[in-house]
């Protein structure tokens, strides 16, 4: 997967991407062909914005989460994209379930 990383009024840090890129690892379970994820993380005053973007088989995943701290703001919008994964993943489930006539 391809990733890249946008910092805007905040250092780049390699343990921000790090933890980022380990924060991906939750989602190989749900991704079926991941092509690309852009991480965009700011900061606006005392708020930290984590903004990460996936495409994933042509479907794009967004998580926006704003909180005091960014490495909190990062483990949110993970969880939201998580949330989107299994919903997705569930609607193609049931979608195979249903009988035909």
């Amino acid at each position: 997967m391809e990733t890249s990383f946008t910092f805007r009024d905040i250092d780049a840090t390699e343990g921000l991407k790090d933890h980022v890129l380990d924060k991906f690892t939750k989602l190989d379970k749900y991704l079926i062909k991941p092509v690309s994820a852009h991480t965009i993380l700011c900061k606006d005053g005392f708020q930290h914005k984590a903004e990460i973007t996936i495409l994933d088989n042509g479907t794009r995943y967004v998580g926006v989460e704003k909180t005091n701290d960014m490495y909190l703001s990062i483990d949110h919008a993970i969880e939201k994209i998580i949330s989107q994964l299994k919903k997705n993943k569930e609607r193609v489930k049931d979608h195979h379930k249903r009988k035909r006539i």
